[in-house]
């Protein structure tokens, strides 16, 4: 049986009950509702503006200035335009009101792979567009690079929705946080495992995984050239619907700006 079609029979046979548990709502509490909760200052900043305006690649950035000072965090969703859980949750945070700091998130960073719904734009695959010792190695790489040295961010997190799971389908690498030496990338998947993984998933649960920052994605490069503290989170759709990704996604990113200081959470999700 081909790779695809073993993981199309996985889902079929267990998809009905992973679907049910990991898709429930929130108890309510915790980092996503700290997150998600009204905006009730006046002090809070929001603004949007274009990035490689007038080319084919202009995508939006969206900036929340929080009203009390603190770190920046900057998140991509759509550097692979095919991975839809990244691009939804990016485009959610926007929305959201960090309890300090500057919060930046550009939601479709490969504007053409998204419209498309294809891993790769016109240029290739973005995430391999940063090569250590060299420049960004196309206009749309470029661009995005501008905009984190323009902000020079404390924090960065890259959204990715992989097929299979890492350590158990060969050549996947989903359900994992691949962080930068100096990232809580611990703290992290075990807060995903904790809030978000039931234990009858053990496949499922988060691994993470330093990363050898002199390699050419986008979180490496931040590290490595900017000094950012960097994440890269990966879910997985095997036997994952669209929802299960999604709260995977949204609780990960929402607990990376906990972990750094920008929500300020009591309780547990």
């Amino acid at each position: 049986m081909k790779r695809r079609s073993a993981l199309a029979a996985g889902c079929v046979t267990v998809g009905s009950i992973a679907t049910g548990a990991l898709t429930r709502p929130s108890s309510g509490g915790g980092p996503v509702a700290t997150a998600r909760r009204a905006d009730d200052s006046s002090d809070t900043d929001r603004r949007s503006e274009p990035i490689l305006e007038e080319t084919v690649h202009e995508t939006t950035l969206y900036e929340i200035d929080a009203p009390e000072s603190g770190p920046t965090a900057m998140v991509f969703g759509g550097i692979h335009g095919d991975e839809q859980n990244g691009i939804e949750v990016a485009q959610e945070m926007t929305d959201w009101q960090p309890d300090a700091g500057t919060l930046v998130v550009i939601p479709e960073t490969d504007r053409i792979a998204v419209e498309n719904g294809e891993r790769e734009g016109i240029d290739g695959d973005l995430n391999r567009h940063f090569p250590p010792g060299g420049e960004p190695q196309s206009e749309l790489a470029r661009g995005v690079w501008n905009a984190l040295e323009t902000y020079d961010p404390d924090v960065v997190l890259d959204l990715h929705r992989s097929l299979g799971i890492y350590g158990v389908h060969h050549q996947y690498v989903g359900q994992i946080v691949f962080h930068s030496p100096d990232a809580r990338g611990s703290a992290l998947a075990d807060a995903l495992n904790d809030e978000v993984i039931p234990w009858y998933m053990p496949l499922h649960r988060f691994r993470s995984s330093t990363s050898d920052i002199n390699g050419p994605l986008l979180f490496q490069a931040a590290n490595r050239e900017l000094g950012a503290t960097s994440y890269l989170l990966e879910s997985t759709s095997f036997v994952l619907d669209e929802d299960a990704m999604n709260r995977h996604t949204r609780f990960g990113a929402a607990k990376v700006l906990e972990l750094h200081g920008l929500l300020e959470t009591e309780g547990d999700e």
